[in-house]
């Protein structure tokens, strides 16, 4: 019982600021994009993981088996690991969002474009764009206002995402606000083509997913099939062999 008193006396007494924490290598990259505080994140995780393995004295009380005690001990990681991947998860379903909301909104931003300026094009643009990028468009605009030529202002722009596909479509962008106006026909015609060819790419992923998964529900059935005869057949084997 000593290790129990041992483990309560440090989840209470437990100095969680001076406590450097073993972190993912993105972790701090998924807090900034998910909006987390990260020395929140990590007490949090510490103290959920105390107080799971405060039953671990219990068992080995009660001489519960080694490997279940492995089995428990993996729990412990894996409940200090959760929090982790629900931000990585959240993290990726904002990228496949992106992914196919982007292109749509970048192609009526092409449309504005043709008969206004883009810092005026963007501001237009604002009631179509995708909601989760609103917020970085008008910083955009913003910064555009100010230092309508740094290439900087345009490649920042979502960034965080790490898409390779907005950071050519932004600096297009740029090219095409810093261009003449002899040149500034071809570089929207440049942009029009890139999107065509990403929404296009972005249509037939998504259809090859929702394929993939109703082909996946369709094999479960024939797999239960197969796992109820092979049940049945040890059934079976059984009943003969114990007739002998």
């Amino acid at each position: 019982m000593s290790i129990l008193f041992l483990l309560i006396l440090v989840y209470l007494n437990i100095n969680q600021s001076k406590i450097r924490f073993r972190s993912e290598s993105d972790l701090d990259h998924l807090c900034k994009m998910n909006g987390e505080d990260i020395h929140d994140l990590q007490r949090r995780r510490l103290r959920i993981s105390l107080a799971v393995a405060m039953i671990l004295p219990f068992l080995m009380f009660f001489e519960v088996s080694w490997p279940m005690l492995l089995i428990f001990a993996g729990l412990i990681v894996l409940v200090y690991r959760s929090p982790y991947q629900k931000l990585k998860k959240k993290f990726s379903l904002s990228v496949n969002v992106l992914r196919y909301e982007f292109p749509i909104w970048l192609r009526q931003l092409q449309i504005l474009l043709q008969s206004n300026t883009v810092a005026v094009s963007l501001e237009m643009s604002i009631p179509m764009a995708p909601w989760m990028i609103r917020a970085q468009l008008q910083q955009l605009i913003r910064q555009i206002k100010t230092s309508p030529q740094q290439i900087e202002t345009y490649t920042e722009f979502l960034s965080g995402y790490r898409l390779m596909e907005v950071t050519r479509a932004m600096k297009l962008l740029y090219r095409y606000n810093a261009v003449g106006q002899k040149d500034s026909v071809k570089q929207l015609n440049r942009m029009i083509a890139t999107t065509g060819k990403w929404l296009r790419q972005q249509r037939i992923e998504s259809q090859s997913s929702q394929s993939a998964w109703i082909q996946w529900w369709g094999i479960l059935p024939l797999l239960s099939v197969t796992i109820v005869f092979l049940v049945m057949m040890m059934v079976t084997i059984t009943s003969f062999m114990e007739r002998g």
